[in-house]
């Protein structure tokens, strides 16, 4: 472990209050650009009236979280009743067989009240695919067919004529089932590889109950439309595992943490009122025009919004899987306190990452290839363009992250050489080479968020932000740059701390074992 480098208080509060700072003056700045919406023609319906008490039109113009919302409360009944049932089936000590059982009859029952028997039917087929690829005991053939399913959802029209034009869903639900049957496409493919790897078809009735597990691990009602993630492996240990009392403390954590994304939800719906930061990305033209402290503030308005928007959901669906014994990944880290790629990577959609370094990433960094860990964290982010759609924008952002990490990972092989270790023990102090890395970083960190946008407001913005940061005057880009190195020491001095509370828990662990 590298020896952590604290720098004076002054300093990293300084690092603090400047970054916040200028978060503040930035988010301000892009308030007042909300002007251009007082008179606006809303013809595609993109504001509402919004709160009396706060008496400002309210930005409803992200379709996810506009159908998200009210789809989550539509599903607490449901899942009020499906977490209530399988906990007094686990404290009644009942197999995991029969636990599935439930798990997909609480499933089923849903999707046929929101979607229809037949949707239901369809949706059932991936699983079945995932249980009759075990059977081959082929770990290439069960790949080819799940890349290759993935490609007919994503490439071909087959999906939207079936579902959209056949069965004449709305448009709401349509959209809920193509995003349930993205996510069971992971699902499948980590059951899948997981039971050919403890291959369990032995007979008729491991081939039964291998099947009514993939199939309630699929069909998991908590997470199936909603994320995250999680791992066939850690949901097979949940449901064997032996029943958690509800102990007092327990039950108050429970309900705190969902009190907390209900803040989230709160929040996010009030910053709405004031932050037309997904209206705006409609806009192009003005977003090109506005000043730099409102434009860079538009880029971390847009991260910050959907950090949020993937905190309540994966935080909710996430504490409720906790609550059933499933160990689901916890919620992303605040963005504003992380600035390498990798750390993005990992700390954001954990669930995501989990599934790309077991099943894409590692299996081809095992292999005796040259250039073997470029080529595997390129076909990671080729999994990652043709899981989130075939889009021109999908392909920026996941080429764009490809080539960050690429550059984080040269650049920390040869701060890890040698000769340039060397050099740094030589010419520099640890506080000071604390701060050149910090300052290297810095472009990087530039990039890394201008690939997001992309992602999260579409091409055209995104090729707005990568413009705008080799136009823009050299004082505008020199306080951006300065302020993403006040970023980074700070996500460098959160990281210390929390290894710091990490060692400490450790060794008050080992004691107590002592």
């Amino acid at each position: 472990m590298k020896e952590q480098v604290n720098l004076h208080k002054l300093e990293t509060l300084f690092y603090f209050a400047a970054w916040s700072g200028g978060i503040f003056y930035g988010l301000y700045h892009l308030y007042l650009a909300g002007a251009y919406f007082e008179d606006y023609d809303d013809a595609f319906n993109d504001f509402i009236p919004g709160w009396s008490w706060v008496g400002r039109k309210q930005d409803t113009s992200d379709i996810e979280w506009s159908l998200w919302i009210p789809f989550m409360y539509q599903l607490i009944p449901w899942i009020t009743v499906h977490l209530a049932f399988s906990q007094y089936l686990k404290w009644s000590e009942c197999s995991s067989t029969i636990i599935c059982c439930w798990y997909i009859t609480i499933s089923v029952g849903f999707l046929c009240h929101y979607a229809g028997g037949i949707t239901m039917i369809l949706l059932l087929i991936q699983p079945c695919i995932a249980c009759l690829l075990t059977s081959f005991r082929s770990k290439k053939v069960a790949y080819v067919i799940h890349f290759a399913t993935l490609g007919v959802i994503q490439l071909s029209p087959t999906l939207e004529i079936v579902i959209q034009d056949w069965l004449m869903l709305k448009e709401n639900v349509y959209h809920m089932i193509v995003i349930a049957i993205c996510w069971m496409q992971l699902r499948t493919i980590s059951c899948s590889i997981d039971n050919i790897t403890d291959y369990k078809h032995k007979n008729i009735m491991g081939f039964l109950k291998n099947f009514i597990q993939s199939t309630a691990y699929c069909l998991y009602l908590p997470t199936l439309f909603l994320g995250p993630f999680v791992l066939y492996s850690d949901f097979i240990k949940g449901i064997e595992g032996p029943f958690r009392e509800w102990t007092f403390r327990r039950f108050t954590i429970f309900i705190l943490n969902i009190i907390r994304f209900t803040f989230w939800i709160f929040f996010t719906e009030l910053s709405t009122h004031f932050i037309y930061c997904n209206a705006l990305q409609y806009h192009p033209e003005f977003v090109a025009q506005l000043n730099p402290w409102a434009f860079y503030a538009m880029g971390y308005a847009m991260g910050q919004y959907f950090l949020n928007k993937y905190v309540v959901f994966y935080g909710t669906c996430g504490e409720i899987s906790r609550a059933d014994n499933i160990n689901a990944p916890p919620p992303p880290k605040c963005i504003g306190r992380i600035h390498l790629y990798s750390e993005m990577w990992k700390h954001f959609d954990r669930g995501l990452y989990q599934f790309l370094i077991r099943y894409i990433y590692v299996p081809i960094a095992s292999m005796e290839i040259p250039l073997k860990k470029i080529l595997a964290s390129f076909i990671s982010f080729g999994f990652v363009f043709l899981w989130h759609g075939v889009q021109l924008f999908i392909f920026t952002w996941s080429f764009l992250n490809f080539l960050g990490l690429t550059i984080e990972g040269i650049a920390r092989s040869i701060r890890n050489t040698p000769g340039f270790m060397e050099w740094e023990e030589k010419r520099l102090t640890p506080k000071n080479v604390r701060r050149f890395h910090c300052l290297l970083a810095s472009p990087l960190l530039a990039l890394s968020a201008i690939s997001n946008f992309y992602f999260f407001a579409g091409q055209d913005i995104g090729n707005i932000f990568m413009y705008r940061i080799f136009h823009d005057s050299p004082k505008a880009v020199g306080i951006l740059l300065f302020l993403l190195y006040c970023c980074c020491q700070v996500s460098t001095e959160v990281k210390n701390y929390e290894i710091r509370r990490e060692t400490k828990i450790e060794l008050d662990d080992i004691e107590k074992r002592m």
